[in-house]
C-alpha cells in the first residue's frame, strides 16, 4: 500500500485528514484504534498519587470493591476506580471480560493454559 502525504493549512495543528479508496473503507477502524492513544486515569498504591497509563500497557483487571487492580506488561500494579462493569467501554481495546471479576487484554496474550490457577499461567508479550 502507498502513502501520499499533503499539507493543507485549512487542517488545525492538532488534525490529520486520511483520504482512501472506497474498497479500503474497513481500515478505517484499524487506523483510528493505532493513532488514538487513550489513557485510564489509575492511582498509584506505593503514594496514593494519580496519573495517566496508556490503554496498551494494560494486561489484566481484577475486580474490588469500589475499585479494580489493573496489571501492566511491566508488572506494575495500579488501582482504578469503578467496577469491572463500569469499564466494559475497554472492549473496543481488545481488554475483555473473561470472567466476574477479571478483564484481560486479549492483544497482549499470547497462550493460555486452562486449569484451576489459569490467571497464573498468562503468557504475554
Amino acid at each position: 500500500m502507498k502513502i501520499k502525504y499533503q499539507l493543507i493549512d485549512d487542517y488545525a495543528a492538532d488534525e490529520i485528514g486520511i483520504c482512501m479508496h472506497p474498497k479500503n473503507h474497513g481500515l478505517i477502524s484499524t487506523i483510528e484504534k493505532n493513532l488514538e492513544t487513550k489513557y485510564l486515569e489509575v492511582i498509584d498504591p506505593k503514594n496514593s498519587r494519580q496519573s495517566k497509563l496508556r490503554i496498551e500497557d494494560v494486561l489484566v483487571i481484577e475486580a474490588m470493591d469500589n475499585l479494580s487492580k489493573l496489571y501492566t506488561t511491566d508488572k506494575d500494579v495500579f488501582y482504578l476506580k469503578g467496577r469491572l462493569k463500569n469499564l466494559e467501554y475497554l472492549t473496543k481495546y481488545g481488554i475483555l471480560r473473561i470472567s466476574n471479576s477479571v478483564m484481560i487484554n486479549l492483544d497482549k496474550i499470547v497462550s493460555f493454559k486452562n486449569g484451576k490457577y489459569a490467571l497464573r499461567s498468562l503468557h504475554y508479550q
